[in-house]
């Protein structure tokens, strides 16, 4: 009996180490190398390449929204499977239709393939949680989507408002959960 109690816990442990919890951070140390190679500080809107990656706050945010007449956020989870979660080129070509620019912001980078493989030909964003002071993925993402409203960082919602900012000069108009219907 002592020997099939330490198997099935030996078995346990095994089963405990190869489990990976994603989500809770920003996932950075989960990368490959190649991956990590992708993502750098943003210095500059300027001369940014498709398929990378580049980490940003909501204050470098919005002084860039300023310069455009018209643009949505839209800050999402690579490999998101709701309803609410579109391929990133549905809301590249809305943006399109509508002229919008469109600012694709990663909250981390767990399935970071399963976006980078939609070639969505754009830059990508990611929330710097360090310019925050927390690595918890909930908290630094509503810091920067509060201040993203302009409402203070750490403000609590009773209720989900959507990962869709809808901005006019900077101006901050409206957070939608779907893409809202154009007239």
């Amino acid at each position: 009996m002592d020997k099939l109690k330490l198997l099935s816990s030996i078995i346990f442990c095994i089963f405990l180490n190869s489990c990976t919890i994603q989500g809770l951070t920003n996932d950075y140390g989960k990368l490959t190398n190649g991956q990590k190679s992708l993502i750098l500080p943003l210095k500059s809107f300027e001369n940014l390449e498709n398929g990378k990656i580049y980490s940003l706050n909501s204050t470098q945010l919005k002084e860039e929204l300023q310069k455009h007449p018209k643009s949505i956020v839209y800050v999402f989870t690579n490999g998101c499977k709701t309803k609410h979660c579109l391929p990133t080129n549905i809301y590249k070509s809305y943006a399109e239709a509508n002229n919008y620019k469109l600012f694709l912001v990663m909250n981390g980078y767990a399935n970071l393939d399963e976006t980078l493989d939609q070639m969505a030909e754009l830059p990508y964003y990611s929330i710097d949680n360090e310019f925050y002071g927390v690595s918890n993925r909930n908290k630094y993402t509503t810091y920067f989507e509060n201040e993203l409203m302009n409402l203070p960082k750490d403000y609590k919602h009773k209720e989900y408002l959507g990962n869709l900012f809808f901005f006019e000069k900077g101006e901050f108009k409206n957070v939608y959960i779907e893409l809202p219907k154009v007239n």
